[in-house]
């Protein structure tokens, strides 16, 4: 298998923590992690890309992700297989839970990314949500607020499910 490239936007230190955890899961595969603060050239060194934001106001970017969004749209992601993790509070912001997700999905289908490892909506409380389409979510939806304990077993469930689908 190729190098794994793990890019993260965090304002609380959230998302980098999904960051490790996720290396942690992949820890016997060539996994290298980016915080997006850094800037996305790296992008293109990989064919197998993890996404991770947290959803901000009513299903926004987090704010590392929105500065770099221009160069984001201009990647060509062709041949590069994706999967999203958004992380958001279900509850609290339940009409936009993990929106986010779905800005960086409509942006890699536009630019001929594929995205994998899409999840059931089952199993969580929030009204609506940009990132559910056919009644899973485009990715993995985390909410550490309130379902902290249950991100471990989604997270190792979610890789197992995807490691397959890298090249």
């Amino acid at each position: 298998m190729k190098k794994i490239g793990v890019f993260f936007g965090s304002t609380s230190g959230k998302s980098g923590a999904i960051a490790e955890e996720i290396e942690f899961y992949l820890k016997k595969e060539d996994v290298s992690i980016h915080n997006v603060a850094d800037g996305l050239d790296n992008i293109k060194s990989y064919n197998n890309l993890i996404f991770i934001s947290p959803t901000y106001g009513v299903g926004e970017l987090q704010k590392d992700w929105e500065s770099h969004i221009d160069t984001l749209k201009n990647i060509d992601m062709s041949g590069k297989i994706i999967g999203l993790i958004g992380l958001g509070n279900q509850y609290a912001f339940g009409e936009s839970y993990v929106g986010a997700i779905k800005i960086l999905y409509d942006i890699i289908i536009k630019n001929n990314g594929k995205v994998i490892g899409f999840t059931p909506s089952e199993g969580y409380l929030y009204k609506e949500s940009e990132a559910v389409i056919d009644g899973k979510f485009v990715g993995l939806a985390l909410d550490e607020e309130n379902q902290r304990n249950q991100t471990p077993d989604r997270i190792k469930n979610w890789i197992v499910e995807i490691i397959s689908l890298f090249n």
